[in-house]
């Protein structure tokens, strides 16, 4: 694909996707009033996008299969087969490029920076975590939330903004449950992983921390081998896979503490630990207080 200057994109302006996109949305949230989320529904012919970036988090959801559609997210590329209920996850200032070869049908919903960042000092360090851009993936919640929030617009219009700043705070939440990493991670440093294998890998830690996440699977995420590989992430990030696996677990687990009301041993479990009493010492290790205490808080 050709290069082209990346384009900033304002999704508070309504024509801003002109810019990306053939055809203006069949419904927007323009009009209505929302604060700090906004939706647009899209029917696309096939189109090439130039490379560009929001100042915002953007959520694309997919409501038609679609195959043969290729996307950049910064500097990785994916070949994706997509079916209704997968979702993108394009954090702000991440470049985005799209080329798709048949009609397209999505939802974007674009989240405000500073909003999910107040809900992150709310309930956890902002200065710890950061979202991760993420392809193509399935989410029931972003998928539900997202028809939910269209027909709430289609039928309520300006009725609907009380909904959509409930809305706008439940995806804030799991975005930064799921979707989130050490932010320390994510510096420039000399030699190390290339950064699309870096943000690949990340990804895949993300995603997996309830499996027993091994350094051959993480290597072979990559395609290179073990020693290679080890050596190389702990240049990128300061970390071994290792200690960079447990800080994800704990940083998660800190999350649901705070946001859920899970067991203790349930939220264990659910970040990859055993049992109870080894997340509780890894957790103590790592934050200087036990869950119970963390939990105490609330």
């Amino acid at each position: 694909m050709p290069q082209e200057k990346t384009l900033a994109i304002d999704v508070s302006r309504a024509e801003a996707r002109k810019r990306v996109l053939p055809r203006p949305p069949l419904l927007s949230s323009h009009q209505a009033g929302w604060e700090n989320l906004s939706l647009e529904y899209h029917l696309q012919p096939e189109y090439e996008s130039p490379e560009h970036y929001a100042l915002h988090y953007t959520l694309a959801i997919r409501l038609r299969s679609q195959s043969r559609l290729e996307r950049w997210l910064g500097d990785c590329h994916k070949s994706e087969n997509s079916i209704p209920g997968d979702v993108v996850v394009i954090p702000p200032y991440v470049t985005h490029k799209v080329f798709s070869s048949q009609e397209s049908e999505f939802i974007a919903l674009c989240l405000d920076f500073q909003f999910v960042s107040n809900i992150a000092a709310e309930s956890v360090n902002p200065d710890v975590l950061g979202v991760i851009p993420h392809f193509s993936k399935p989410d029931p919640l972003i998928y539900q939330i997202g028809l939910a929030l269209k027909t709430a617009l289609q039928s309520d219009g300006a009725a609907s903004r009380l909904y959509a700043e409930s809305m706008a705070t439940a995806l804030s939440a799991h975005l930064l449950q799921h979707y989130s990493a050490p932010k320390h991670t994510l510096q420039e440093y000399q030699g190390g992983l290339p950064k699309h294998k870096l943000q690949r890998v990340i990804e895949f830690i993300i995603d997996n921390l309830a499996d027993n996440l091994l350094l051959g699977t993480m290597a072979q995420e990559v395609g290179m081998s073990q020693y290679h590989f080890a050596r190389l992430f702990k240049q990128s990030t300061g970390l071994s896979p290792y200690q960079y696996v447990m800080h994800c677990r704990i940083e998660r687990a800190k999350i649901l503490l705070l946001q859920s009301q899970l067991k203790i041993s349930e939220i264990a479990s659910q970040v990859g630990f055993a049992d109870q009493s080894q997340f509780t010492r890894h957790f103590k290790r790592l934050l200087g207080v036990t869950p119970k205490e963390i939990r105490a808080k609330k």
